[in-house]
């Protein structure tokens, strides 16, 4: 069963007569991509600044802009597997408090504790990236079930990997979701491998949008790359949340343009041919392209997007490398154990 007949129209979505709502579409995509590529040169460099996992979100910033148009930051929940940059940005996070965050500075988002793979901002139902692989599923059931409860007319999506989806976590959560028809769509940013592993090699069934069919809820595969068809057809399993007709089960088809993280380059495992033809497809380029044509972006506005964006990061880098430290005393802060502080014998 699929909900994408039931699909809305983008023009009924944020869509806006002077075109405004479209640029700001398209220079959040590029304030994400240009975050990313910031991120990379500062984890390279030498005396290296970010420390830990880093996983890089270039290639599938259509999804978290797509979301962000369906999102009502005061009802609604995002939760997060660790690629996180990029949905965390499009909901508002300041990219300064997102480079203090992994320059490990008390203005980070998550204090500067949590690093790349943990950027939070909860003010706007931004519950953040985790670590462990599926540990977000019951998470986003937990909060679609206290968003039926309070009857507050939100919904949650929880964003996943394809690798999440062999882990048994995902069986349960979807299971519990569809029998209690929780607000809640779980959708899988599938960008054709799990780490180095192709889906063809991990997963049985390779559409993973049918994945989904054995929990009693719609599945469907929309199109990742392309900002508009995200809205517009990912609109339609918003409002089946919002109206009480329960989970949503997607797959959002897309291309990685770097490796799986910091320390993977993908030569083992994508061809040259591969990543060219993911990259005549960049969501940027796609949209840039659209609203050229519309008449809606000319190409020295365009230019001149790029280059205040590269402008916004560069200050961002700057004020986020003169943050202070966390002080000391900081450190045992934030942690949930009954053991804490430590109290020696």
């Amino acid at each position: 069963m699929s909900v994408a007949q039931a699909a809305v129209s983008p023009s009924k979505v944020s869509a806006s007569a002077d075109g405004h709502v479209e640029r700001q579409r398209l220079r959040t995509m590029l304030l994400i991509r240009r975050f990313e590529e910031k991120t990379y040169q500062e984890y390279t460099k030498p005396g290296q600044k970010i420390g830990g996992f880093c996983h890089l979100y270039s290639g599938q910033e259509a999804i978290s802009v797509g979301l962000a148009a369906l999102f009502d930051k005061n009802r609604d929940y995002l939760i997060n597997g660790y690629r996180c940059h990029g949905h965390s940005l499009a909901l508002g996070l300041d990219p300064r408090a997102g480079f203090a965050e992994l320059f490990g500075k008390s203005t980070g988002c998550s204090k500067g504790k949590g690093g790349s793979m943990h950027f939070f901002q909860a003010s706007v139902g931004n519950m953040g990236g985790h670590g462990i692989v599926g540990g977000q599923l019951p998470l986003a059931l937990g909060f679609a079930f206290a968003q039926k409860q309070k009857k507050t007319g939100g919904f949650t999506v929880c964003l996943l990997g394809d690798g999440a989806i062999n882990q048994g976590t995902h069986n349960e959560s979807l299971n519990m979701a569809s029998l209690w028809k929780l607000p809640v769509i779980y959708m899988v940013e599938n960008n054709g491998v799990s780490m180095g592993t192709e889906v063809a090699r991990h997963s049985a069934e390779t559409d993973l949008a049918k994945r989904g069919l054995g929990y009693n809820m719609p599945t469907m595969n929309v199109d990742g790359n392309d900002v508009d068809t995200f809205i517009s057809e990912v609109g339609a399993a918003v409002e089946r949340c919002r109206t009480g007709g329960g989970p949503t089960y997607i797959s959002a088809n897309t291309f990685r343009f770097r490796g799986h993280s910091m320390s993977d380059s993908m030569a083992t495992y994508r061809t040259k041919d591969q990543q060219e033809k993911a990259r005549s497809r960049d969501p940027i380029e796609l949209y840039f392209e659209r609203l050229h044509k519309k008449g809606i972006v000319q190409k020295e506005q365009y230019e001149a997007m790029q280059e205040e964006v590269a402008n916004v990061i560069a200050e961002a880098v700057a004020q986020a490398d003169a943050d202070p430290q966390p002080p000391l005393e900081d450190r045992f802060n934030d942690i949930l154990a009954e053991t804490y502080p430590y109290q020696p014998e």
